[in-house]
């Protein structure tokens, strides 16, 4: 049973029998010379996908025993009386219970869950790193946001407000052209994003959102290197997924902040109202992932893979998108790495156990910079001097 499971488990094999190139071609016809063993077990798996590939995506659950049954009774029907057809009658014995839930997920999750390849390979090409805010269109056009807080509205037309400024539609369908647009909003700037269906993201200091023009597909896909606070529009039909470098976020209709910087070794997502999934981006397929309700913070570590879950007051997490930072009970480090992300600035340590230090309070962003730097040192008794223009030490 597990050598079967194995291919379909196979994202390269499920590649080769979906979507055949010369690559996956010579590989597998190089894998099966060196493991003529596995030649009847990839056969089965392949006739398996085969006959998922032209289904419904969305059969009903008795639908979907029917389709295995009729499935394995074809492969029963066609092996000869032997060893091999012992081997199919065992399959049968576990279809109820391991084909149904794993060989048609596999399928519905390269299908239907499958990220869309041009989000991974912008991704892939490495982030923008730019010193000012800027949008950057699916025909390339790069419009600087010179605001500290840029206001970008997608309208239904296809042209794009930004603060007061309307800019004309870009022509996506040139062949060639991917219909992805990239926001990049460097430390010191922040930027509220209205998306082609309504939803609204506020995007913190040093992040990126990579979008489409347009949602066409099932689901409504966004890529987020940093934070973001989301209001999601409802639509039942078109979920709406959030995808980051390690987990992706699926929801329907909801309020939620997802914290994921690249260098930071946990990403953070707190739900405000709604329901959200978190899924490992490299999950097996019965990994259920981990549902959040409103008031839960999910916290996973990217060297682990573990995700934790905590009650927690949201507005400490999503106070940023009112002006304020809010923190209870929060090293002084992650305080400070709020503030060296927002205001584009660095600290340092006279001792690096003064980072430990922890601290309650509010800081209110609209005050001046010194003034909020001098009421973080108050709250922590420390003392925050300025050695440089934009360098600041710690020090008791």
């Amino acid at each position: 049973m597990k050598n079967i499971i194995k291919y379909l488990e196979d994202e390269r094999f499920i590649n080769w029998v979906l979507k055949p190139d010369d690559e996956h071609g010579r590989f597998w016809e190089g894998y099966q010379s060196d493991n003529p063993s596995e030649i009847e077990n990839i056969n089965v798996a392949k006739r398996i996908l085969y006959n998922l590939q032209t289904r419904d995506k969305d059969l009903t659950v008795d639908e979907k025993i029917l389709l295995f049954a009729n499935i394995l009774k074809v492969l029963e029907a066609k092996e000869k009386r032997n060893e091999r057809n012992s081997f199919v009658k065992n399959l049968l014995k576990y279809a109820a219970v391991a084909i149904l839930f794993f060989a048609f997920g596999a399928i519905l999750f390269y299908r239907q869950n499958a990220l869309n390849p041009e989000y991974y390979s912008q991704a892939a090409s490495g982030l923008v790193h730019l010193d000012e805010a800027r949008l950057i269109r699916p025909d390339g056009l790069s419009i600087p946001l010179n605001e500290k807080k840029s206001v970008i509205e997608h309208m239904q037309n296809g042209a794009v407000r930004i603060n007061n400024d309307l800019i004309n539609p870009v022509d996506t369908v040139k062949k060639g052209s991917p219909d992805l647009n990239r926001l990049v909003i460097p430390y010191g700037k922040t930027s509220k994003l209205i998306l082609p269906d309504g939803s609204i993201v506020f995007l913190n200091a040093g992040s990126q959102l990579i979008y489409p023009e347009f949602f066409k597909d099932k689901f409504r896909e966004v890529f987020l290197v940093g934070e973001a606070f989301f209001n999601v529009i409802e639509d039942k039909g078109h979920p709406f997924v959030v995808q980051t470098t390690d987990i992706k976020i699926k929801v329907l209709g909801t309020k939620f902040n997802v914290s994921a910087y690249s260098s930071d070794k946990i990403i953070e997502t707190v739900l405000a109202e709604g329901q959200i999934k978190l899924e490992h981006n490299n999950a097996g397929l019965f990994d259920q992932g981990t549902e959040l309700v409103p008031g839960q913070l999910a916290v996973y570590d990217k060297t682990s893979k573990i995700t934790h879950l905590e009650e927690v007051k949201t507005e400490i997490y999503t106070s940023w998108i009112e002006g304020t930072f809010s923190f209870e009970g929060t090293d002084m480090s992650r305080v400070i790495k709020r503030l060296e992300r927002y205001y584009n600035i660095k600290f340092y340590y006279e001792d690096p156990l003064l980072g430990m230090i922890r601290i309650s309070g509010k800081l209110e962003l609209s005050e001046s910079r010194q003034n909020i730097i001098d009421n973080l040192a108050m709250a922590a008794e420390v003392q925050i001097i300025q050695t440089e223009d934009n360098y600041y030490k710690v020090c008791k």
